[in-house]
């Protein structure tokens, strides 16, 4: 299915499973699969830790809801809006949440969004 055809169900669907594992998650980090990594961060700028099957399964999840992007590089999920942004490099602002208080959720790394609007 088409990217631009998902649904702001599919969203909420998407969201809610994240939620339900880890209530408090706002931002989903994804990483590219070679370096096994997922975090997930609190609305405080705080990631969260949680066991390895964890990460996994919601990294599962998002990757499923964008089957079109790009998972050779890290991405961020947005969970209140359902939007994907690329991951700002370690040198830019946002690559460490806090920076600028917005997890660095800039339009100009938008990739997607899941009620069927995206980049």
């Amino acid at each position: 299915m088409p990217l631009n055809n998902l649904t702001s169900s599919t969203r909420e669907c998407v969201g809610d499973a994240i939620r339900e594992l880890v209530p408090t998650a706002i931002l989903v980090r994804i990483f590219p699969e070679r370096r096994a990594a997922t975090y997930l961060f609190d609305p405080d700028f705080y990631r969260r830790p949680l066991g390895r099957k964890t990460e996994e399964r919601v990294a599962r999840m998002v990757r499923l809801a964008f089957d079109g992007a790009d998972w050779r590089l890290a991405h961020d999920f947005y969970l209140p809006t359902g939007e994907l942004y690329l991951t700002p490099e370690p040198h830019q602002t946002g690559y460490i949440p806090e920076d600028d208080e917005t997890f660095g959720l800039a339009p100009a790394r938008l990739i997607a969004i899941l009620d069927g609007t995206g980049a």
